[in-house]
């Protein structure tokens, strides 16, 4: 048992590579699974005795079975956006399950780099009745009533179902979701696809589970923060199925996990990993998952998402 060091997978093997840091030059969109046990998008074993396994085959054979209706229970994305992405909402687990899913989706996105300017939409500026939000949704004025919010670096948004969000262009996030794929695109500015047509949208759906109040969940540089001997850890969000903790280190860090597996996502820096077969350098953009029971030192100076799975 070692931890297991995963292949960042692309939809599209030809597109663009995300990064964590955005390039001097103009930010394309680009988006990479850092973590996912999703047909179509699942991660590999890039190390050891597992070496070109998938995630879901490499914890069965550790005898890790995941107790979640979809699988393996946490998906972690690396996103950059040149142009903004569509406003977009998810439903619940109850609806779900109503339309045919099998879960509904949470998500904690975390900004690693953005450019000035940049913005994300988060939840409604101020509170609606039903019926001017079904009207500003089918007239295509729903970016009146949106909050739209200045982004820095290290900002977080915790999304549940319900609160209506969308990154804006310019920005590298660290997306870490929980539940399944569901979600239903709200608006996207009235844009057109390349044969001139408006992009689809899932309108009727997304009335049913938006919320019509302005939301009140605290975001940007919030998250309460411990200081260490080797720096900070800093709540970023957590749930049912993951704690999600972003660590700042600039020494010696050690940690034991004997009921949870932890995912490693470097956002900046370096460190050297040991346990108890052998070491690893890690740097940013690399995504390690650690299997329970594994005793980890971890030596540098680097920032390091740190998310406990829980329902594993």
């Amino acid at each position: 048992m070692y931890p297991l060091l995963l292949k960042n997978e692309s939809a599209d093997e030809n597109a663009a590579r995300p990064v964590m840091k955005l390039k001097p030059e103009e930010a394309v969109d680009a988006q990479a699974f850092l973590l996912s046990g999703r047909e179509g998008s699942e991660s590999t074993v890039k190390n050891g005795a597992f070496s070109g396994r998938t995630l879901t085959e490499a914890l069965a054979l550790i005898g890790e079975k995941p107790v979640s209706p979809v699988g393996f229970p946490v998906t972690v994305k690396l996103i950059n956006t040149q142009t903004r992405l569509p406003v977009k909402v998810y439903p619940d687990d109850e609806y779900a399950g109503l339309h045919g899913q099998r879960a509904g989706k949470i998500s904690l996105i975390y900004i690693a780099d953005c450019k000035k300017g940049a913005e994300m939409v988060y939840g409604l500026s101020r509170n609606v009745s039903p019926d001017e939000l079904k009207t500003r949704v089918q007239s295509g004025s729903l970016s009146a009533i949106c909050n739209f919010v200045s982004v820095q670096k290290g900002d977080i948004f915790f999304i549940p179902p319900g609160v209506v969000f969308a990154v804006g262009g310019g920005i590298a996030a660290v997306e870490i979701s929980a539940g399944g794929d569901c979600e239903y695109t709200v608006s996207d500015y009235g844009r057109l696809d390349e044969n001139g047509r408006p992009r689809a949208t899932e309108e009727a759906k997304a009335l049913d589970v938006m919320k019509t109040r302005k939301n009140n969940i605290r975001y940007g540089n919030v998250g309460d923060m411990t200081l260490y001997p080797f720096g900070t850890v800093r709540e970023l969000g957590y749930c049912d199925t993951f704690k999600t903790e972003l660590i700042t280190m600039d020494g010696n860090f050690g940690f034991y996990e004997d009921e949870n597996l932890v995912s490693l996502i470097v956002t900046s820096g370096e460190a050297d990993m040991s346990y108890a077969s052998g070491n690893m350098h890690l740097k940013a953009g690399v995504s390690v998952l650690i299997p329970k029971g594994l005793r980890i030192k971890l030596s540098g100076r680097a920032e390091i998402i740190y998310t406990k799975i829980q329902n594993v």
